[in-house]
């Protein structure tokens, strides 16, 4: 194994023995591997550890743990702990999103003040195989294929060369300890369940799986730096810069390739493949001056064009929807509409969606955040109206959520105060021909 890492680490250009790296151990088998490995290899390592506070006790005990294996080694050593599931609650993120955004900043920090040049991580092939299905079911598109670089950055990953049998049977050869987080087996986060569901399912059918995925990757990294290259190619040439816009003229992009150029160019600023399509598609019928949004851009059809800009500040507060609008991305969300009969057989009482009398809509309709002074008619009321800043002290919202509330404005009325309540104004009823249903989906 440390022949096997010795080439991997050259062959990458990973690192070499004058660079200073900080190596992230959580305490499990893998990160306590490489530790091990490094210090046989003879590289200049600091640990670095996060306690995400998830585990009690058992969180404790591995930085406690840690501590001792680092002396042994003598390694410098680094710790601090996080309230993961608060920030994670405050800043409305899932709990691996918040743990991820809190370790690497805190390593940043820490290399910045201790001077090391890189960060090593353990990531190893099966680590890899399950990247890639994460970003399938993303939409990543083919450069998603290629999953996790060997180096990016300031980041280095050198077990990316070696399967979790090998690493599990390099520690028992070595003795080498470590501590398992239970959580691990729980099946509750997609890559959980990837890694104790599905995969195994697949490999109990089809033996070399592992390891036909692995040489797959390969192939699909160096398909990916091809497609790059004609993608450039391709841009520069139908791409311009105009102040602080980028535009592309996609009329001179070859037709059936259209939808992957935009897709490959547009990614990489936050859109998803079904809003380039909904571009293309008012592009095709000619519909200028249509709006898509990402977190924290916009996109402008203009004939045969597509402008880029980032998101003012106003256009954050205020988004105009169209009728033809199918998708508007937000910070924290998205909302999907969709006009429908309202002959159906059962409406959701999901707060999440809002079912409205079409016909008492005008567009454009905006979608802004609430204002002071802001009221309306709360569907259950009696058509009774209601100051919204009485509704949100009812509901007992923080500041934080009043502040990222969205409302859901026709003609100057307030239709839906989205995920919570629909205007009373708004609602079907008998005389109902067609219903827009608006669905909220938080992220």
């Amino acid at each position: 194994m440390e022949h096997a890492l010795s080439i991997y680490i050259t062959e990458n250009s990973l690192c070499n023995k004058r660079d200073k790296i900080l190596l992230a151990v959580s305490g499990g088998i893998d990160s306590m591997v490489l530790m091990h490995l490094f210090h046989e290899l003879g590289f200049s390592i600091g640990v670095g550890h996060c306690n995400f506070q998830m585990r009690g006790e058992a969180s404790d005990e591995d930085a406690h743990f840690l501590a001792e294996k680092a002396a042994e080694y003598q390694f410098p050593f680094h710790t601090t702990s996080f309230d993961t599931k608060d920030y994670a609650k405050q800043h409305k993120q899932g709990i691996q999103e918040a743990a991820r955004y809190l370790r690497y900043t805190w390593f940043s920090t820490i290399m910045e003040t201790h001077g090391y040049h890189l960060l090593a991580v353990a990531h190893h092939q099966d680590d890899q195989i399950e990247t890639v299905f994460l970003n399938m079911m993303r939409g990543a598109g083919i450069f998603g294929l290629q999953g996790m670089k060997p180096k990016r950055d300031h980041i280095i990953r050198p077990l990316l060369f070696a399967t979790k049998e090998e690493i599990k049977d390099y520690a028992n050869r070595h003795q080498i300890a470590s501590r398992e987080d239970t959580s691990n087996l729980e099946s509750i986060y997609r890559r959980n369940y990837l890694r104790n569901k599905l995969i195994p399912g697949i490999e109990a059918r089809i033996p070399s799986f592992r390891r036909r995925m692995s040489e797959n990757i390969l192939v699909w990294q160096k398909s990916a730096r091809l497609l790059s290259g004609l993608l450039n190619q391709e841009l520069e040439l139908r791409r311009k810069t105009e102040g602080d816009h980028i535009i592309l003229d996609t009329d001179k992009i070859e037709e059936s390739l259209r939808d992957l150029v935009v897709f490959e160019w547009l990614r990489v600023y936050g859109f998803n493949y079904t809003q380039v399509t909904q571009m293309i598609e008012a592009i095709e019928n000619n519909h200028s001056g249509r709006l898509f949004f990402s977190e924290k851009n916009r996109i402008t059809t203009d004939r045969k064009k597509l402008i880029l800009a980032t998101k003012s500040t106003e256009e954050i507060q205020e988004i105009a929807i169209q009728k033809d609008d199918k998708i508007v991305n937000l910070e924290h969300g998205k909302l999907e509409f969709l006009l429908m009969s309202h002959l159906v057989d059962h409406f959701s009482d999901s707060e999440s969606i809002a079912y409205l009398d079409a016909q008492k809509i005008e567009y454009p309709i905006k979608l802004r955040k609430w204002k002071a002074g802001d009221l309306f008619y709360p569907l259950g009321m009696e058509g009774k109206s209601q100051k919204i800043k009485k509704f949100f002290s009812n509901l007992k919202l923080h500041h934080f959520e009043k502040e990222n509330q969205w409302m859901l404005v026709s003609n100057d009325q307030i239709c839906w105060v989205v995920g919570r309540r629909i205007d009373d104004r708004f609602k079907i009823d008998d005389s109902t021909k067609y219903v827009l249903r608006v669905t909220w989906s938080p992220i």
